[in-house]
């Protein structure tokens, strides 16, 4: 076998692992608790069985929680009563991780490389796009456009060595390409924005890596006006994960579960940080950075000194029961869930526990959390919706 082929093999895995968020699962026990869930802290307002499995939580957006579980279709639900609103369930199909809502659209992405904006209120096609390559990613938008990300390695494609893989900026309104950037990489992360500037990362293929660990990944700070390309930089940590930019840095983490930061105007590296094991992702509130890694370990570092650690907090009962994906910022709170399907909320002052229940379900991905309410779904394609009590 070719090179290119064994590489495009591993690359389809690692995605399916790192991108997909097709994780290991294990249903909650009792042994898994070890008597101190807190049974008043929330309560299951509504649930809904699809029959099919999940790769990512519920989108959530107008008071609407949209999923797609794998093969379609998509869901739209009520997001308090969890009444099915509508359903759309097109002839090629969607790709499931490829949705993103804003005000009353709901971006989708088509099998076979279209790209279209829906009617929030009763899914009905505002416009649709050939963008010629398939999107399997969540999409960003800022103002008026859209940028779409595609790949020609995933989870449902041949995993082709092809390079090209296309960054497109669409104007949300009528589905006109306003830029495209084709990138020598294979396969592209979904996009950030900053300050007219659009970052991105991709993986490309180079004959002359032979590590059995990481690989090749450019970073692209790109002019969001006109698609010009300002600065790059490679990396050698393997396939991205997250892409965040501050005023002053751009925060990434890859296959080798570093964390690290550029310099917004020129690409530099400006620190890299061991996080010591496995971890899925990150979020920042711009001050800080919260992950959790697969030592059950949950952790919130300053991103102004990459020596220090805010707090860590140890998710308690079996091991391996790490945070899915990454937890979610809601005021003086972080709630996420874990791999044996309790959820949590902490004081992300403090790292404090404020609440932990189990829900008994086979977590799958991460949660969603709007208006007071968390959303999950697990790995037989059951959604769940959960109001917070305290």
């Amino acid at each position: 076998m070719s090179r290119p082929t064994n590489l495009i093999a591993t690359m389809v895995l690692a995605l399916t692992v790192l991108l997909h968020s097709t994780y290991a699962s294990a249903r909650y026990t009792k042994k898994d608790n070890p008597g101190d869930s807190d049974k008043d802290s929330v309560e299951l307002v509504w649930t809904f069985e699809t029959g099919k499995p999940f790769n990512i939580s519920p989108t959530l957006g107008s008071g609407k929680a949209f999923v797609i579980p794998v093969d379609g279709p998509l869901y739209a639900f009520d997001a308090k009563t969890g009444h099915v609103d509508w359903t759309y369930d097109p002839k090629e199909g969607l790709w499931d991780r490829g949705l993103t809502v804003h005000g009353n659209q709901l971006f989708v992405c088509y099998k076979g490389g279209k790209f279209a904006a829906l009617n929030v209120s009763d899914g009905s096609v505002q416009w649709k796009t050939d963008i010629r390559i398939d999107c399997q990613r969540p999409h960003h938008i800022d103002g008026n456009m859209v940028y779409v990300s595609t790949t020609f390695v995933g989870p449902g494609l041949k995993g082709d060595p092809l390079t090209g893989a296309t960054l497109y900026a669409i104007d949300r309104r009528s589905g006109h390409i306003k830029w495209e950037v084709k990138t020598q990489d294979y396969l592209l992360q979904t996009a950030n924005s900053r300050n007219g500037v659009v970052y991105l990362a991709g993986s490309y293929f180079d004959p002359g890596f032979t590590d059995d660990d990481g690989g090749p990944a450019r970073y692209y700070a790109i002019d969001q006006a006109t698609g010009t390309i300002k600065w790059t930089y490679e990396s050698l940590d393997g396939t991205p994960k997250v892409l965040v930019p501050t005023d002053t840095m751009l925060l990434f983490s890859a296959y080798q579960d570093f964390i690290q930061a550029l310099d917004i105007n020129t690409g530099k590296l400006i620190w890299k940080r061991d996080t010591n094991n496995w971890i899925p992702g990150f979020v920042t509130d711009g001050k800080d950075i919260y992950f959790g890694s697969a030592t059950t370990i949950v952790h919130s570092w300053p991103i102004a000194d990459r020596k220090k650690e805010n707090w860590r907090f140890n998710i308690p009962g079996r091991k391996f029961d790490y945070l899915l994906i990454r937890p979610v910022i809601s005021g003086d709170r972080l709630y996420f869930m874990s791999q044996r399907g309790f959820i949590y909320a902490i004081n992300r002052n403090t790292g404090k526990r404020i609440f932990r229940y189990g829900t008994e379900m086979k977590a799958r991905v991460g949660l969603s959390y709007a208006d007071g309410i968390m959303y999950m779904n697990d790995s037989k394609g059951r959604v769940y919706a959960y109001k917070v009590l305290k």
